[in-house]
């Protein structure tokens, strides 16, 4: 294992290989699949709002997206490719089952959402985005503005709820 500083630097490296191309295709992908989905089961509805999304986008980048994003995708960037590729499904498995941990644990008020298989189904589609965008940048970066992105998208047009702020 690398020691701490070079973890660090790997962590918060600039996207190789077309890394923010990769992040882009991902995110399209997601979002097509995550708006189709989530329509079509009524997960989401159609509400577009900016009241208090300014806020919503300020403590999304910190959390989830940085905090998840370093948890959950930032392992595979600590060790070999090889490895890192062995660990992306468990990884991914934890981040699923993250969310109604979290609910049970933490956020209560989430639980009906986070416990909901649809949700659920959601959250691993976007993992594997997430997943796939670190693997091919060998960089958080993409993964982090994908996961923001999703979030804030999911709050401003599809009635995600607000449990903070």
């Amino acid at each position: 294992m690398p020691a701490p500083p070079e973890i660090l630097r790997r962590l918060f490296a600039r996207p190789q290989h077309g890394g923010w191309a990769y992040g882009l295709g991902a995110f399209v992908v997601f979002g097509a699949f995550a708006a189709a989905f989530g329509l079509a089961s009524g997960l989401y509805t159609w509400s577009p709002t900016l009241d208090g999304l300014w806020k919503t986008a300020l403590i999304a980048i910190v959390l989830p997206a940085l905090g998840e994003e370093l948890v959950f995708r930032g392992p595979l960037l600590a060790v070999s490719e090889q490895t890192a590729k062995l660990a992306a499904g468990p990884l991914l498995a934890l981040f699923v089952l993250w969310h109604p941990l979290n609910a049970a644990l933490f956020l209560p008020e989430a639980r009906e959402l986070f416990y909901d298989l649809r949700f659920l189904a959601n959250a691993a589609a976007l993992g594997a985005a997430c997943t796939y965008a670190t693997l091919r940048a060998r960089s958080l970066w993409p993964a982090i503005a994908l996961h923001w992105a999703a979030v804030v998208a999911w709050k401003g047009l599809f009635g995600g709820p607000a449990f903070f702020g």
